[in-house]
């Protein structure tokens, strides 16, 4: 029935395409009628021209000529645009700086400035492919500037604790983020490219569609010069058509992961999977290593620029084993305790003395929506200096333990909450963290899906000895473990007490 539906409306736009184009081949003619056919010829001289012109050899020249030229100055703009999009979307005063010259180069007519050029360098293949490239570089510098510009940064703090550094960075997230505007940049820069041509041919080339145009126009050769431009709207056309076909051809291999693709809404009931129930204890308890160093706060203060102090003399201490629990209204400022405590922020004063190595579950699970669950967590092994192979071996182990085992070829968002919230608890061990951070890390869940797994964390970091920050809301569901401490945030400018 559905493909049905698809052959009918493959159908209906056919006809509208073919209904579209006798409605301008009729105006066409109705125009040469009224004026003149010499000024407008009428289409079936124009077919014969250009039938005569496809036979041609030296046409086909030409056009090698014209695709050289658009090739060239095309890439030109592609490794300008690219770089310059890249680091201005990341240097504010790059981006000042680049932004005046790209909004010049919009602002401006081509011709204003193909004039000069050609005056500058004279006519030859030179000219041309400056004026292509000059054409197409805001538009592949805005594509890119957009997308480095809309890198999801939740992404990019996450990597910060497991896969610290600019070359991770770039691979995992920033560079396949960019990959639909980079192809957007392709698609449309090509098409603009060939249009572009013509203006630096017309005036800066002795050979070429664009000077073959203008040497038909100063001729009054009014067949030829209609010819030639009906000659460069199929090759548009043809090209815009390869780009089209492409791009489909992609998207159906890459279905459903590009970053902006919504996760599935995470499941109010636990999947009590017969492999999730194989969870051995013994197993459990041997992940992590144990460690002796503890999580130290002194009087730490902070406050976000230009607001009122947030947080002040906070003092924490954490041993070895040991559990903090911290609560309190939303808003307070927990979630920023806890990036104090990951070093993604920096405190105004006080001093944090914590292990190098920490693992953090965060509230929204913050997988790589276009990296499978293995590769989510095989990351941190990875970047610790060990092959891919070593990786996703001791990755599809974790996940086993945690109840994915047959899971981990699955994108993230082909799993429920409850899955996706068990990945991220298999990468922050796969991190052999010193330290633990959770911020509210089972929200969304139900009960018995929180319960499940919080006995999985605790079977984990219990034996270790590593000490454990958790923020949550749901503090009853810890009470009677002797390794939870209780405390609270409250107060404005926020204060840490010891709760009872």
């Amino acid at each position: 029935m559905n493909q049905m539906k698809i052959d009918k409306n493959r159908v209906k736009r056919c006809l509208f395409s073919l209904g579209g184009l006798g409605i301008f081949l009729i105006l066409w003619v109705l125009i040469s009628l009224i004026t003149d056919p010499f000024i407008v010829p009428l289409p079936w001289s124009i077919l014969t021209e250009l039938f005569q012109l496809l036979t041609q050899s030296h046409t086909w020249v030409q056009l090698a000529f014209t695709l050289m030229r658009v090739i060239t100055g095309f890439t030109i703009a592609i490794l300008i645009g690219t770089v310059g999009g890249m680091i201005s979307g990341r240097v504010e005063w790059v981006e000042a700086l680049m932004r005046t010259w790209i909004l010049f180069l919009q602002g401006i007519p081509p011709i204003l400035w193909a004039i000069p050029l050609i005056l500058i360098f004279g006519t030859g293949g030179l000219s041309p492919v400056l004026v292509i490239t000059l054409i197409c570089v805001p538009l592949v510098f805005l594509n890119i500037f957009e997308g480095v510009k809309s890198v999801p940064q939740e992404l990019e703090e996450m990597l910060k604790v497991y896969a610290p550094g600019l070359y991770p960075k770039l691979r995992e997230i920033i560079l396949p983020h960019l990959s639909p505007f980079f192809s957007a940049s392709l698609k449309l820069g090509l098409t603009l490219g060939i249009k572009a041509s013509v203006v630096g041919e017309y005036f800066g080339a002795n050979n070429g569609i664009g000077f073959q145009i203008q040497a038909a126009y100063q001729s009054m050769q009014i067949k030829k010069l209609f010819a030639w431009t009906l000659f460069l709207v199929i090759i548009i056309i043809v090209t815009s058509r390869i780009s089209i076909t492409g791009k489909r051809k992609k998207s159906s291999v890459y279905k459903g992961i590009h970053v902006e693709v919504k996760d599935k809404p995470a499941s109010g009931k636990f999947e009590d999977s017969r492999e999730f129930q194989k969870i051995f204890p013994e197993e459990l308890k041997n992940i992590l290593k144990p460690t002796n160093k503890p999580l130290f706060l002194d009087k730490i203060s902070f406050s976000y620029p230009g607001q009122k102090e947030l947080l002040t003399g906070i003092d924490l201490k954490v041993e070895p084993g040991e559990v903090a629990v911290i609560t309190g209204e939303s808003g307070i400022g927990k979630t920023t305790l806890l990036k104090i405590i990951a070093r993604f922020l920096i405190p105004l004063s006080g001093y944090v003395e914590a292990p190098e190595k920490i693992g953090f579950v965060f509230q929204d699970d913050r997988l790589i929506p276009w990296c499978s669950v293995l590769r989510n967590v095989a990351l941190p092994i990875r970047y610790q200096g060990n092959s891919w192979k070593f990786s996703f071996t001791q990755a599809q182990k974790l996940l086993t333990l945690m109840g994915l085992g047959g899971e981990y070829k699955k994108l993230p968002n082909e799993l429920s909450g409850g899955m996706r919230k068990r990945a991220a608890l298999a990468r922050c061990f796969a991190r052999k963290p010193e330290l633990v951070i959770l911020d509210e890390p089972f929200s969304g869940l139900h009960k018995e899906a929180r319960v499940r797994l919080w006995e999985i964390l605790f079977r984990v970091i219990k034996p270790s000895l590593i000490p454990a920050v958790v923020v949550t809301h749901f503090p009853e569901e810890l009470t009677g473990r002797p390794e939870c401490i209780f405390y609270e945030l409250r107060g404005k400018p926020a204060q840490l007490y010891t709760r009872k």
